[in-house]
């Protein structure tokens, strides 16, 4: 699990050092520096020799050529990563410089190996497909592209004891997965997956009612969500789950109750760090804390103002309200929450 991330001049970003909790949340208008945070992970991760260190780099590549990513409103020289771990030797080092390749400097560690222990949903993840990959190496893919593929391997075999939910029939990934999905979107709908080829898999969506729904009659937000909960489901303990905008095609109601999802992970020991547009999230995360769903230490919300600005450390307490660093309670930054409230308050 990691404790801190230090980031010193990459892109937007001229220096944070984020103390980071089993659950994280990012939130600021576009274009502000959220996304770096995970992207900032994800290069630490690099600096540490590992199993799928190819694959890693290959997400990677957008943002690990320095002359893309130095801070330009500071003229840059060097960007500097340094990810903290819980338990670990040492921490994760990632250095760029000007015209200079990447300095790979490995760690003493066996923390954040890509696809086993670290997982990544980037916002532009696939949607409905009726045919998915299936790859016998790779869990989930940042576009989510091997997640359906994982499910049919393992879709039989029970999660992890932690993560079981009593209310779902069996212990097993699908029965587990076809609950929660039940459970977010407000109707009852379980996924159905078959091997078609050694390389691809058929997708489809029962109810109660109607069998072999195709993924393109269910409302795309159903297959994001299902893409997001295998990742989720076939965690474990200490795992680190990078998402960005989980929220994506999904009604209100379904994005409040990811927040039940999120507190319940976190909870149990997986790690989240998640970069969202949206209040319904944040607030039902909010309601979970003060339902005792989830401690208040187990929970933080990072929010940047603009690109130029740091970020602002925003603790949540047990009455579910908002507090700053000493405990104080206070509002929320104006520029996120409020677009419509004047408005609202007006028509009143």
């Amino acid at each position: 699990m990691i404790e801190f991330i230090e980031i010193k001049d990459f892109k937007c970003i001229h220096y944070e050092l984020l103390k980071l909790a089993p659950l994280t949340v990012l939130a600021g208008p576009n274009s502000s520096g959220k996304s770096t945070v995970l992207q900032a992970i994800l290069l630490g991760a690099c600096a540490h020799a590992q199993k799928n260190l190819v694959q890693l780099k290959e997400v990677v590549k957008p943002f690990s050529q320095f002359n893309e990513v130095y801070n330009r409103y500071y003229n840059a020289q060097t960007v500097e990563i340094v990810v903290t771990g819980r338990g670990w030797v040492a921490p994760l080092r990632q250095t760029l410089r000007a015209d200079v390749p990447a300095d790979l400097l490995p760690a003493q560690t066996v923390g954040l190996e890509y696809e086993s222990s670290l997982f990544y949903l980037c916002a532009n993840r696939i949607g409905p497909e009726e045919l998915a990959e299936l790859n016998r190496e790779l869990k989930i893919g940042q576009s989510g592209q091997y997640a359906l593929g994982y499910f049919e391997q393992r879709k039989d075999k029970p999660i992890h004891n932690d993560l079981v939910r009593d209310e779902a029939p069996a212990r097993t990934l699908k029965a587990q997965i076809a609950w929660w999905l039940s459970f977010l979107t407000g109707y009852e709908i379980g996924p159905v997956v078959e091997e078609v080829t050694p390389l691809q898999v058929k997708v489809s969506f029962s109810t109660p009612d109607l069998e072999n729904i195709s993924p393109f009659n269910t409302g795309a937000g159903t297959s994001y969500l299902l893409k997001l909960l295998v990742m989720c489901l076939c965690a474990k303990s200490d795992d680190v789950l990078l998402v960005e905008n989980p929220e994506i095609h999904l009604h209100p109601g379904a994005q409040s109750r990811l927040g039940c999802l999120f507190a319940f992970l976190a909870s149990r020991g997986v790690q989240l760090v998640v970069e969202t547009h949206c209040e319904h999230l944040i607030n039902r995360i909010r309601y979970e804390v003060y339902k005792k769903k989830l401690r208040p230490d187990d929970s933080v919300v990072y929010y940047k103002p603009d690109a130029q600005n740091p970020f602002i450390r925003i603790n949540i307490n047990s009455r579910g309200h908002y507090t700053d660093e000493s405990g104080e309670e206070i509002n929320f930054p104006q520029g996120f929450f409020d677009s419509t409230l004047m408005q609202l308050l007006e028509i009143s």
